[in-house]
């Protein structure tokens, strides 16, 4: 396992890797493990070098390309990640959407519950799920749903 500290607009991002693959990304004080989630260095790895890198471009110009990601969740979760994974930088998608995407198209509120336990968020984007009259929760960062939305409309446009 490597952790490493990536810099972005909403502060050090921790990003964990298994191999080649990411498995967490957390937010600066993020209490979505339990505690509060510490800085952890630079990558030492070329995967690590890899994820670091595309997390920059993101932020510089919005394209999040292709990465490896390895999330722990169930099969639904999986599949509602997935999706999410499809909707394109710039968009979004309503819960409902999602669920119908998903193969659960009753299944609305736990496609919000799956984005809420999303171990990587921004590489698999749950702040692109919205709710049918509103922007919808946001487990991480106060503020930060919103500002990625702003940021993809933005690189969108040009």
């Amino acid at each position: 396992m490597e952790r490493f500290t990536v810099a972005s607009p909403l502060g050090s991002l921790t990003v964990t890797l298994d191999g080649n693959n990411v498995t967490r990304l957390e937010f600066p004080h993020s209490l979505r493990n339990g505690k509060i989630t510490q800085s952890a260095g630079t990558p030492a790895s070329p995967a690590g070098v890899r994820v670091a890198t595309t997390l920059e471009t993101y932020f510089a110009c919005g394209d999040l390309g292709v990465l490896k990601l390895s999330p722990d969740g169930t099969a639904f979760q999986q599949r509602v990640w997935e999706v999410l994974r499809a909707v394109p930088v710039g968009e979004t998608a309503t819960y409902g959407e999602l669920a119908a995407r998903a193969g659960a198209p009753r299944a609305s509120r736990a496609v919000g519950q799956a984005c809420a336990r999303n171990p990587i968020p921004v590489l698999i984007p749950c702040h692109r799920a919205v709710g049918a009259s509103g922007p919808g929760g946001w487990s991480g960062l106060p503020g930060a749903k919103e500002w990625l939305l702003e940021h993809e409309a933005s690189r969108a446009e040009e």
